[in-house]
């Protein structure tokens, strides 16, 4: 029996594939645990330098799965609980990750699937992509931090759209609102992916991940700290086998080796 989420690692990349096609990969609580047991087991890891998330078939991800779930049933609430709770751990390991995530996306993206876009570093699209919230129309909320990355990415009266209008967007409105960064066509997605990924596995990884702290904390500080801040973490930096790497390589005007220490 296959894996609901199926991990691979290429080198330096792990390679997340959400595998339930028949429904267009939407989450369950099966996969909510898994991705979360593992992104906790990679913070550590120190041979994976780039992430990658990516749906199985023609999908990235069609939201939460609600099959089985009876409306005031005590036992489907539970279920619920349960797999928002593994599902908003996923989107914080991914948040926190010192490492670039990368969303990978085919197909419909909408829900959980649009979370997993909002909390990746970058966003590669095929030309067939469609993107919703589909949230509203169901009498949900969004969740998975959408109310929080959303209007942060595209403004609150886009992000107004999108989540009360449940606007769907091509993958040419996605681009043109700063929702995503590169668009392909379908056949070259995957060769495209692989080419990103292995770009920022190459990367000085630990530096990635400082940068990835002082974007994500500037909306929250100050300039103050936010220049504190920054002394601190060139600091850090400094110390890092890659920094002296880089630093030699501009002296020698060759292209540096970056090993991720």
């Amino acid at each position: 029996m296959s894996s609901e989420v199926i991990f691979d690692q290429l080198g330096s990349v792990l390679f997340i594939n959400f595998n339930r096609p028949s429904s267009k990969n939407a989450m369950d609580t099966t996969m909510a645990n898994l991705l979360s047991n593992k992104l906790k087991a990679v913070a550590s890891d120190r041979s994976i330098r780039a992430i990658v998330l990516r749906g199985s078939g023609e999908n990235f991800m069609d939201g939460f799965d609600l099959s089985g779930y009876v409306v005031g049933a005590t036992s489907a609430q539970e279920q619920i609980f349960q797999k928002i709770q593994f599902f908003y751990s996923s989107i914080r390991e991914l948040a926190t990750m010192e490492r670039p995530v990368i969303a990978s996306l085919d197909g419909a993206v909408s829900g959980a699937g649009l979370s997993f876009l909002l909390v990746s570093d970058i966003v590669i699209a095929s030309d067939r992509v469609s993107i919703s919230s589909n949230f509203l129309s169901h009498a949900l909320l969004p969740d998975g931090g959408v109310s929080f990355f959303l209007p942060r990415k595209i403004g609150l009266a886009k992000a107004n759209e999108l989540l009360l209008l449940e606007k769907q967007l091509t993958a040419a409105d996605a681009l043109g609102l700063g929702l995503i960064n590169k668009v392909v066509p379908a056949a070259d997605l995957e060769i495209e992916t692989l080419e990103l990924a292995k770009k920022l596995a190459d990367g000085p990884t630990r530096s990635i991940g400082l940068a990835k702290r002082l974007l994500n904390a500037s909306f929250e500080q100050n300039l103050q700290s936010q220049l504190s801040q920054e002394a601190s973490m060139w600091s850090a930096v400094a110390k890092t086998f890659d920094f002296k790497e880089g630093v030699n390589a501009f002296h020698l005007k060759k292209e540096p080796r970056y090993t991720g220490a």
